[in-house]
């Protein structure tokens, strides 16, 4: 008997992605890219593919998908440190699907917090002025006090 080996079938899988999954970035990027083994399927100007990032309040950060080849891409609009979620689902020339989600994280020293300080309300400032008066007013009779006694004693 003879047997005839069968091609292997080997299915489109993610090659490369931009930012990659787990990293941690000191930049904004400004586009995710993701590169896949085979050439994506285009329908006529109808695309089945998608990608998609949103930020730790599950807001969506991409933009358009364009599809060239093997990678599509879309613009993105981060603006501060979270951590962000892409999902993507594309279809190869074959039709066979392939859908994943990773996340990456930015952490960017241009995002400054500084602690910000409360400002006094109405009755805190009268305690505070409050304050500065009886003890100015304690050092001023200290004050008279001492000068009282120095004149007695000299």
């Amino acid at each position: 008997m003879l047997a005839i080996a069968a091609p292997a079938n080997a299915h489109n899988e993610l090659v490369s992605a931009n930012p990659s999954a787990d990293a941690v970035l000191q930049d904004f990027p400004t586009e995710i890219s993701l590169k896949f083994s085979e050439d994506l399927l285009l329908v006529g100007n109808e695309n089945p593919n998608t990608v998609e990032v949103k930020n730790g309040a599950g807001e969506i950060v991409s933009g358009a998908v364009v599809v060239n080849g093997a990678t599509i891409s879309a613009p993105l609009t981060i603006v501060g440190n979270d951590q962000f979620t892409v999902s993507y689902r594309v279809a190869s020339k074959d039709g066979h699907v392939v859908e994943g989600t990773y996340s990456f994280s930015v952490g960017s020293p241009m995002v400054i917090s500084a602690p910000v300080e409360v400002a006094e309300d109405g009755p805190n400032l009268l305690v505070r002025l409050v304050e500065l008066l009886v003890i100015g007013g304690l050092g001023f009779v200290a004050f008279i006090s001492l000068r009282k006694v120095r004149s007695s004693i000299g």
